[in-house]
């Protein structure tokens, strides 16, 4: 080591730093600050430039070693353990050395170091964390207790409720619609049981075929599962498409399969048990019902129709839609998540109460020739429409009310305007088949008697100017009134019927039931036009009398036979003729009594007129006539509103009623715009003859006994 280096102490091993100032070419540097860790203290050194001590003296180091920051501290210090003083380094020696007298500041008491982190953390106490993880155990294991004992104890039996009234499922079970018969017992609407099909394509997915319906659908090809397997299995006994069907039963929403598709609808109940019986999982029914009219479109314009819900839409099904609908039944059933039936769970049934069955008073077989009649006749005289009405003098039943193209109420394409009835829905003047209610009124009242005297020119002209005339040219004939009835003589009957006032001609007309409707209560029945007589003018006032100047309907027309038949008595015309209750309770139709509207001796006058326009020499409905049977009746041609409502159109008619010694039934035949001939006689008078004589044959009426007596038509 050379001259005037310092003894170098050890501390923590390894070499401290320069502590002692040192000069460089003609400039000093401060000495360093000591540590914080070290005491400050004043030090001293002698050193010559040739790095020599003085002699005698010998240059120690004192290396203190102390923990602040990791750094270390140097002192060096004399031969006498003092301090040696900073020694200035010139480039020449040639100074003194410069010594600092005045001491420092003494430093502040060093402080504890901090200890060192150690990588290893000491070891805890297990036991404690034990005790607290047990405690902490049998806190949640008593807050599930008490949980328990809480939902077993008090809200057990109320979430179970809830439960099961989750899982309960209410469905409708619809009452069997009651049936709709004739007089006779012949069903002309029922209701049979149909089912609609429908899938749970979440339940289907997982259908696996059996072993028998793989091998049996092997030489088809392959059955597959799930959907597929379905799909093949059901597709022809519902005669869909296998792929079409395929697709339905794997219908989704929101990329999840759904839980319900109708399938088909309106299947026969043996069809359902065949899809049944292949067990097929998801796949299930509900039951319905069809209306059915097994004598198709016989009496469809009476019974109408139903909607889709099988509810009275129209005729008579809406009508009597309150005794024939029945009260539905309930079925609630517990099913699972996936809508499946438990089977073992809650199953309770409200049995469904049948509506009443309705007896008419139709006769199928009577209302059939009717209608074939009616057919005929349109086909026959070119006519835009045909009517016939059959009905019983005595009781006001109506045995047929039949029209021409009537629909076929099983045929659900029929649109509306087609299904109704033209017999309540369509009027028309009744023209000269009204003139028998101003003969009434002129018996009635004593102003004439059937052998009245007249004569009678082809025009009459009235106190106030009004001209009338006959359908064809005559001179001057001498006619008794009976005779003025038998040849339909327009002029004759307004000079006849000038001798009745007003108001005992409209009063007479309402007794007969016109101005009125006939109580049958079918849908768009029309009560026909007639004018109070303050609101006729000077014409109407006299074409009233022989059936111009208010309408009527067909029901109408002919009740106002059917009253001169029942001995001058007005039955209340109908066709219900009783209900029968599910419990087997009969309940006959509730009818008004019969109005009396002229005398029995008025009504045996006015029988023996009408026998003379069918039996009488110049009578106008020869054409009428019943083999074996004595017939009265009357023709009629009159004005009907067209499609634009103008009395452009014509109604041919004839009504009358046999067998005129003892009367059973009454027909009426009216046809629009025949292009044959305008005169019932001609046309209509035939079709009478048809139908009363099947009529009469069919209810087992036994023949007159003698030949009609008509009174002499002139004089």
């Amino acid at each position: 080591m050379s001259p005037g280096s310092a003894d170098r102490g050890t501390g923590s091993g390894a070499r401290a730093p320069r502590t002692t100032p040192r000069t460089g070419s003609g400039a000093s540097r401060p000495a360093e600050r000591p540590s914080a860790a070290t005491p400050r203290t004043t030090r001293q050194a002698t050193t010559t430039r040739s790095g020599a001590a003085p002699s005698g003296q010998a240059a120690s180091r004192r290396t203190t070693s102390g923990r602040a920051g990791g750094r270390s501290t140097t002192t060096r210090t004399g031969s006498g353990g003092q301090p040696a003083k900073d020694v200035a380094r010139t480039k020449g020696n040639a100074n003194p050395p410069r010594t600092t007298a005045a001491p420092r500041r003494p430093a502040p008491a060093a402080r504890r170091p901090a200890p060192r982190p150690s990588r290893f953390r000491k070891a805890g106490r297990p036991e404690v964390r034990l005790r607290w993880v047990a405690v902490l155990v049998a806190l949640v294991l008593v807050a599930f207790l008490l949980r328990l004992a809480y939902v077993q104890l008090y809200d057990g039996p109320a979430i179970a409720a809830r439960g099961h009234s989750d899982r309960l499922t209410t469905t409708e079970l619809p009452a069997a619609r009651g049936e709709i018969t004739d007089r006779n017992g012949v069903v002309l609407a029922t209701s049979q049981a149909r089912y609609t099909l429908i899938a749970n394509p979440k339940n289907v997915a997982t259908f696996v075929p059996s072993d028998a319906q793989v091998a049996a659908y092997r030489g088809t090809g392959e059955l597959g599962t799930g959907a597929v397997a379905a799909a093949k299995l059901i597709a022809p006994l519902v005669h869909q498409d296998a792929s079409t069907l395929g697709a339905a039963l794997n219908a989704s929403s929101k990329g999840k399969l759904l839980q319900y598709k109708v399938l088909a609808k309106d299947l026969l109940p043996e069809t359902w048990r065949a899809i049944e019986a292949l067990g097929i999982t998801g796949v299930f029914s509900q039951q319905t019902s069809e209306r059915v009219y097994p004598a198709g479109a016989t009496a469809g314009n009476l019974l109408g129709y139903v909607d889709a819900s099988q509810q009275g839409a129209g005729g008579l099904e809406k009508v009597l839609d309150g005794q024939l609908a029945g009260t539905p039944g309930q079925e609630t059933f517990e099913q699972g998540v996936n809508g499946q039936r438990i089977p073992t769970g809650t199953d309770d049934d409200k049995a469904a109460v049948p509506g009443s069955d309705v007896a008419l008073t139709i006769d199928q077989d009577i209302q059939w020739y009717a209608q074939d009649a009616a057919d005929k006749a349109k086909k026959d005289t070119g006519a835009t429409w045909a009517i016939v009405v059959v009905q019983d003098v005595k009781t006001g039943a109506l045995y047929a009310l039949a029209n021409s193209g009537t629909a076929d109420p099983n045929d659900s394409s029929v649109p509306v305007s087609k299904r109704g009835s033209v017999a309540v829905e369509g009027t028309f003047e009744p023209g000269s088949t009204g003139k028998i209610i101003t003969m009434a009124g002129l018996l009635e009242s004593g102003l004439a008697t059937p052998t009245s005297r007249f004569e009678v020119g082809y025009t009459y002209q009235t106190p106030n100017g009004q001209t009338f005339h006959d359908s064809h040219q005559h001179g001057v004939e001498k006619l008794t009134l009976a005779g003025i009835l038998a040849e339909s003589s327009n002029s004759g009957t307004v000079q006849a019927g000038s001798k009745l006032t007003d108001q005992t001609q409209y009063d007479t007309m309402r007794a007969f039931g016109l101005g009125q409707k006939t109580g049958l209560g079918l849908p768009g029945e029309s009560a026909g036009i007639l004018r109070q007589p303050q609101d006729w003018d000077g014409r109407t006032k006299y074409t009233v009398k022989f059936g111009q100047g208010l309408t009527v309907n067909a029901v109408q027309a002919a009740g106002v036979y059917s009253t001169i038949a029942n001995g001058g008595v007005r039955a209340p015309a109908h066709v219900v003729g009783s209900t029968t209750a599910s419990d087997g309770t009969v309940t006959p139709a509730n009818l008004a009594d019969g109005e009396r509207v002229v005398s029995e001796k008025t009504a045996k006058q006015l029988t023996r007129m009408l026998e003379g326009v069918v039996k009488g020499d110049d009578g106008t409905g020869a054409k009428a006539a019943v083999p074996g049977y004595q017939v009265a009746g009357k023709t009629g041609t009159a004005e009907a509103a067209d499609a634009n409502g103008n009395l452009s159109s014509i109604v041919s008619s004839f009504v009358g009623f046999a067998p005129a010694d003892h009367p059973r039934l009454t027909v009426g035949v009216f046809l629009k715009d025949p292009k044959t001939s305008i005169y019932g006689g001609e046309t209509a008078a035939p079709v009478f003859s048809k139908v009363m004589g099947f009529g009469l044959h069919d209810l087992g009426v036994a023949p007159s006994s003698g030949a009609a007596k008509p009174y002499k038509a002139t004089w």
